[in-house]
Parts: C-alpha cells; structure tokens; sequence
C-alpha cells in the first residue's frame, strides 16, 4: 500500500493540473522554500564569517583585557607585569602608555590616539604586525612612527616621511597647561581595516613617556592576551584582584567587551533575527502546500471516491497526498540547499568583483572593522535548515491529506 500511495503522488505530479492558478500556487510553494533555505544558509555563512573575522583578526590585533591606571601612573612596573603573566589563563602581557594627540604633515591635521609600547612585548599580545602595507616592522626607534592605512591617507604621508606631533601637557587638576611637539619619521604603515586604522598610531613607549614627562619607570596600564577569550570579564577580576595584593594601584579592569563588544553582540542578534525571519519565509511558502493540496483534493475527488470504493485503505490516500505535497517540499529544500551552499561559497569574490565594478567597498572601513564580506559555511547549518523546511512541508501536509481521506464516494460519484 505504500507503494501505491507513493505511485499515485507520482502520478498525480505529474499530471498538469486542470487549473493555472493551481499550478501557480504549486510552483510558488517550491520556490518559496528554496529561495527561503538558500539565503538563510547564505546569511547564516556570512554571519559565521564576521564572527570569525572578529575573533581572527580585530582580536588578533587589540588586547583582551586591560589594567589601565586611574588616576597615578604605575611604577616599579616590570616585576608586576611578570607575575600578572604568570596568573593561570593568561598567554601574555605588555606594558603601554597611551594619549590623544595631532599628527601634522603639511597643511594636514589628524587627530589620533596615541599608544606608546615596547615593540618585543606588544607583538606577544598582538599579531598587527602581520598587517604591514608598507614599510617595516622588526623594531621601533625612538624617533619612528607606526600609522594605521586611514590616518596615513587622511594625512597623504608615506614611510619614510617626516611629520609633527602635538600632545597636550595635562595639570595635576586635568586642565590644559602646553603642548610638546615630536618630529617623527613614519616607519610602517598598518592596515588592519575598521576603525582601528582611522584612529590609532604607535610610538616606542619610553619616546612618548619622556614626550609626555612621565616619571621614570612608570607605566599607564597593562595589556594581555588570554586563552579564552569570552573569560575576558572574569580574568580582567582576577588580575586586577591579582594587581591589587602586589601594590596599592588604583586600575580600571577593561576588557575587549567595552570597546568591541558591541559588535559580537550586533552579530548575534541579526543572526537570531535571521532565524526567525527566515523561518518564517519558509513557513509561509509551506503554508502554499496547505492551499495547493486542498484544491488538488478538490480536483482529484473523482479519483479519491473511485479508489476509496475499490477498498483503498483511507491510510493510502493520506500518504499519497502527503508524498504529493512533501514531493514540493523536498524539491525545493534542495534546490534551496544548492543554491545556498554556492553563494555562501561564492559570495566573497562576487562581492570583491562588485567593489570592483563600483569602484568603492559597500562596507566604509571607517565604520566596519573589515571591507570586505566574508563567509564561513557550517554544514550543520546547512543540515538544519533543509531539515526545518522538510519538516515544515510534511506538517503542512497532515491537515489536507486527511481531508482526502474523509471524501464520501457516494455524495461524490452521485453528483457525477
């Protein structure tokens, strides 16, 4: 019986439907599903590949968790950064100083955060030095300058070029008391993308520190890179608690979350949305099956009396026109599947050659941290949509299906 049940659905698909708007609404069905399956595989992949992105590269570059001074600078810094290092969780750590400042070259200004570091320790706690465009990056003399790829532009400077730069003088109070200016050469210039490159320069540590008149030996904060990176808000507790048995500096217990956070979470929530939107796509053409199916029942009630008055169990005409509706589904969870698992595949260079084309990134680098869409395909993804929408088009079949079974031949074939 249920090889008869599966060869009437043949049958029955098969069969061109007496009424155009029938097919329509067939044919709607399965390309609902399928465009639905295959642009939430697609959107789930790029949503995967900007939290890749985000964990690979922008954390790769900033610090997962900061000590930052509060009000005085930390002195006697070396032996307390060895033994925060030393705190189970933590991969490494680096001393740094940082302030605002302009940067003059020509009769350009750009503002810009500046961060004073010791080149050896800092390159254990970020890879930026793997995203040098121009220039080099195997040491940093007292007189050098690191440029991220937007201030450069922003200024017009290249490597090798000299340029000015202002830092404020603070009172004890925080009022403004004079300025110092720097005449620096730029050594590197660093694309790592976002606003990252638009807003940051490094200098070598001890040159901004006597820039800055900063007692000797004394640093603004402390910068780490720690194995979990979602621990951050319990090891940025545990080191400062740690800080705190060593010495009486007052820090500020930072981590990525403040300053990057907002976009691990932005992710997060379009990929919920996704879900739910998405779904709900795919809900709404299955919901066509339900309407596809009902007319079919009504088309075919002939046939349903002929087969139900032979001895066709009730049973068979329910799995035949559940085969019939699920056939659309299966077809275009497929044909979706297909479709998805190529674009998620392809997007990144289509997307490079339409930046191409327009001759502009769609993604301003000022704003995004990267320029480009990346994507990273999941199968369980995969294998999870096409399964929700398979099992959607079967539920979508039960109510029609069980119509077809309670057709009375005799109210039926009467009428004939």
């Amino acid at each position: 019986m249920a090889n008869l049940a599966w060869q009437l659905a043949r049958r029955y698909r098969g069969t061109a439907h007496s009424s155009g708007f029938i097919r329509f609404i067939s044919a709607s069905s399965t390309w609902g599903i399928a465009l639905g399956v295959a642009i939430l595989i697609l959107a789930l992949s790029v949503m995967n590949g900007f939290e890749q992105a985000l964990k690979q590269r922008l954390l790769a570059v900033i610090p997962h968790v900061e000590l930052e001074a509060v009000h005085q600078q930390i002195a006697d810094w070396q032996p307390k950064l060895a033994q925060l290092t030393a705190v189970d969780g933590v991969d490494s750590g680096a001393p740094y100083i940082k302030t605002n400042g302009m940067l003059r070259f020509n009769n350009k200004v750009k503002a810009a955060q500046v961060r004073g570091i010791v080149l050896p320790a800092e390159q254990t706690i970020s890879d930026f030095a793997q995203y040098v465009v121009s220039g080099r990056l195997d040491q940093l003399a007292d007189n050098e300058v690191v440029l991220g790829q937007g201030v450069a532009d922003a200024l017009g400077v290249k490597v090798g070029e000299p340029l000015q730069l202002l830092l404020p003088k603070m009172t004890d109070d925080g009022r403004l008391a004079s300025h110092s200016t720097a005449n620096l050469t730029v050594s590197a210039i660093v694309a790592v993308g976002g606003q990252l490159d638009y807003s940051q320069i490094w200098l070598d540590m001890s040159s901004l520190s006597a820039l800055l008149a900063l007692p000797p030996d004394t640093v603004q904060g402390f910068a780490f890179k720690i194995n979990d990176i979602f621990a951050a808000p319990q090891m940025a507790q545990r080191l400062g608690s740690a800080l705190a048995q060593l010495s009486q500096d007052y820090v500020y217990q930072l981590y990525w979350f403040h300053t990057q956070g907002h976009v691990y979470q932005d992710i997060q929530m379009v990929r919920s949305i996704l879900y739910l939107v998405l779904a709900l796509v795919i809900a709404v053409a299955c919901f066509n099956i339900v309407a596809t199916l009902v007319m079919a029942v009504r088309e075919k009630e002939g046939d349903i009396a002929i087969l139900l008055t032979m001895g066709t169990p009730a049973s068979t005409i329910v799995l035949a026109f559940m085969w019939l509706g699920w056939l659309n589904g299966l077809v275009g969870a497929v044909g979706g599947a297909v479709a998805g698992v190529l674009l998620a595949w392809y997007i990144e260079p289509l997307f490079a050659m339409l930046t191409q084309l327009l001759g502009h990134s769609l993604l301003d680098p000022s704003i995004y941290f990267i320029n480009y869409v990346p994507s990273l395909l999941q199968w369980q993804d995969v294998l999870l949509t096409f399964s929700v929408a398979l099992l959607m088009s079967l539920l979508a079949t039960l109510y029609p299906a069980w119509r077809a079974s309670k057709v009375q031949p005799a109210a039926v074939l009467g009428q004939r």
